[in-house]
């Protein structure tokens, strides 16, 4: 998770505990909402409550070393995977955009006669975020142009921005969170933006919400007929509480579209899980495998599910007869696109283990 931990606490997991587990835990989560679920080019989107489709299916690349990043874009842009989180603190976007723009060139040069257009590329979606240093009205513009910016290294694809505010406020309490010494260590004209957010803990992030709605408006304003290669397709928050939350819905002139989290809220956090559904936010969910293998003592009925569900799957992978595919009850429509996708991205298991950790596989009921 972007941020939420330290390198020392992403320790490696074994390729023969992750991958086995990967698959099924991914699917598991597909038939929670899978009546809000459309075919897009074999995978899987959901409609946010803008209109917008966003992929179900994604990698994120937040804590991934840099010198891997173009290996990995590359590996998933090769499957059509086009959905990737970031986040602006993680100083990634422009490598990101560049290893995209290589990945269009490349593609383009072996079309026939050495031409070819990215009109037929499909959109590339991305969710970036706002760190706590850049709450307030000002601070947050400046965040925000930097990351568009930094994205149009893609070249001519369509990008589209899904802009989130990643934390509400910079909180001491968290022992990697340091709010004076991270304020001081930022550039003299972020400062002079606007007073330092820590000292405004319960209405920082009040006017970055302001920031990112009137953004949000001009970009959809230009959508139609705008040549903009770059658009903020929709906003949201991150690692927001409820009481934040209840906050946010009552001055907010556009309610988020995306609330990121972590995917123990399904299950530990009942109140923000209704709420989030109540006012049709889509929750889009980060630590989805390593978090329940990390934890799998304090939640031994999870991991349990986890591993049944992988023995299931594996069976459909390989049936040991030949009745047990064609009998299984994960051979539903979008079950199995998500098995054949993820059986190809994945191959034989022969991930790196610094990529099965760094990287996340985004799905998201």
């Amino acid at each position: 998770r972007g941020q939420n931990q330290t390198a020392s606490s992403r320790a490696p997991i074994a390729e023969i505990t992750m991958a086995p587990l990967l698959l099924p835990f991914l699917i598991l989560l597909a038939r929670i909402n899978s009546t809000y679920c459309y075919d897009d080019d074999d995978l899987l989107t959901f409609k946010l409550h803008n209109g917008v489709h966003i992929p179900l299916v994604g990698i994120g690349i937040g804590n991934l070393q840099h010198e891997l990043i173009p290996q990995v874009v590359n590996a998933n842009l090769m499957r059509d995977i086009s959905l990737i989180d970031t986040a602006h603190n993680s100083h990634n976007e422009q490598i990101l955009g560049r290893a995209v723009a290589s990945f269009d060139a490349a593609g383009r040069a072996q079309t026939r006669g050495g031409g070819g257009s990215n009109d037929k590329l499909p959109p590339l979606h991305v969710v970036t975020k706002v760190w706590y240093t850049h709450l307030g009205y000002e601070r947050t513009k400046i965040s925000v142009q930097e990351s568009l910016d930094q994205l149009r290294s893609t070249g001519t694809r369509q990008v589209y921005v899904h802009m989130l505010l990643h934390w509400p406020r910079c909180n001491d309490d968290i022992d990697w969170m340091n709010c004076e010494d991270e304020e001081n260590n930022l550039p003299q004209f972020v400062k002079d933006a606007g007073p330092p957010p820590h000292l405004n803990q319960q209405n920082a992030w009040k006017d970055s919400w302001r920031a990112l709605e009137e953004l949000y408006t001009q970009h959809s304003t230009e959508r139609q007929g705008s040549d903009r290669a770059v658009r903020i397709a929709s906003i949201g928050v991150s690692n927001f509480e409820l009481n934040d939350m209840k906050a946010l819905i009552e001055f907010a002139h556009i309610r988020p579209h995306i609330y990121q989290g972590n995917s123990w809220l399904i299950s530990h956090d009942p109140h923000l899980m209704n709420f989030l559904q109540e006012h049709d936010i889509f929750f889009q969910a980060f630590a989805v495998m390593f978090g329940i293998l990390q934890r799998g003592k304090d939640s031994p009925s999870a991991f349990h599910i986890l591993s049944t569900l992988s023995h299931e799957l594996n069976e459909v992978i390989h049936p040991s007869s030949p009745d047990s595919a064609a009998s299984s009850p994960l051979l539903q429509k979008q079950q199995y696109c998500l098995h054949i996708w993820l059986t190809q991205t994945l191959g034989s298991y022969h991930v790196p283990p610094q990529q099965l950790t760094s990287t996340r596989m985004l799905l998201f009921p």
